[in-house]
């Protein structure tokens, strides 16, 4: 079993701060969308999904293309 202090709390802390500064905007206005690409491929993959019940399996899911 692994012991921790209230240092090694306080230095991951510090740390998660730091990385989650590193990873926000800076201006706090700038929102993060998907590209277009991506929305389309969602979309075409809904599409194609089949998830259905099955009286022996639960559900089949079957990808149509």
């Amino acid at each position: 079993m692994t012991d921790f202090t209230l240092q090694n709390l306080l230095d991951f802390t510090q740390k998660e701060e730091e990385m989650v500064k590193e990873f926000t905007p800076q201006n706090g206005t700038a929102e993060m969308e998907p590209c277009e690409r991506s929305v389309k491929n969602l979309l075409a993959y809904s599409k194609a999904l089949s998830i259905r019940k099955s009286s022996k399996l639960k559900t089949l899911t079957l990808v149509l293309n």
